[in-house]
């Protein structure tokens, strides 16, 4: 889910003859950017279930009817299925000038299902809303850790590439042979994280793009051809 940024952008390119050096080399300063932009590869649903009755008891026991279809999907789907949130709590009536009366009692309990590929997002949620949730709704986009650090990767190789082709102008133009890199400093930075949007004609999230940017700072050493 990686994709190169057009040309790699190249920031101001020093050439400095810092005084011939004793043994006739010259000095040559490169600076060149690498950007790599990347859509999320991780999606999450969140749903949750609710039953009403008179007695505690007697919620819990509608809610796990309610839940049976789901449980079962929860352990043959082999996803990562965790519970946020379980509870049993009354309900209240508030008659006027009289104290508040117990009517009832509410059993819920949410899920988070996470890790989905977006194939699996659609999918999921599709079969979820079978089950009929009282909520479901997707959760957090995310891109995974293999995914950023493969982009820093491709990243930092354009970075660099941008250097050597800039060095390569350089020394042809001052007739300069045998370049060899005498230091490198590295700037690197991300531009924001993804946020969450719903395509217009799907039910399925997209993420704006998240752009990994690496600059690389070089200086080279060169000796008369």
């Amino acid at each position: 889910m990686l994709k190169k940024i057009g040309s790699v952008g190249l920031l101001a390119v020093l050439f400095g003859l810092a005084g011939c050096l004793a043994t006739g080399e010259t000095q040559i300063l490169t600076q060149g950017q690498g950007e790599v932009a990347l859509k999320a590869d991780q999606y999450s649903i969140q749903l949750g279930f609710s039953e009403q009755a008179l007695s505690s008891a007697a919620a819990l026991a509608k809610l796990n009817g309610s839940l049976a279809g789901f449980i079962k999907w929860k352990n043959a789907s082999g996803f990562n299925v965790s519970t946020q949130n379980e509870s049993v709590q009354p309900i209240y009536q508030y008659p006027k000038n009289q104290p508040r009366q117990i009517t009832g009692y509410q059993a819920q309990h949410s899920y988070i299902v996470k890790g989905l590929n977006l194939q699996q997002y659609d999918n999921t949620m599709k079969t979820l809303a079978a089950f009929k949730p009282e909520s479901l709704y997707q959760g957090e986009v995310g891109v995974s850790e293999s995914i950023r650090k493969q982009a820093e990767q491709q990243a930092y190789d354009l970075a660099y590439q941008a250097n050597r082709e800039k060095m390569k102008t350089l020394t042809a133009l001052a007739k300069l042979c045998w370049p060899k890199v005498k230091e490198i400093k590295e700037y690197s930075n991300s531009h924001g994280g993804p946020r969450v949007m719903m395509m217009e004609a799907k039910s399925a999230p997209v993420a704006n793009e998240h752009t990994i940017s690496v600059r690389l700072e070089m200086i080279w050493q060169a000796s008369e051809c």
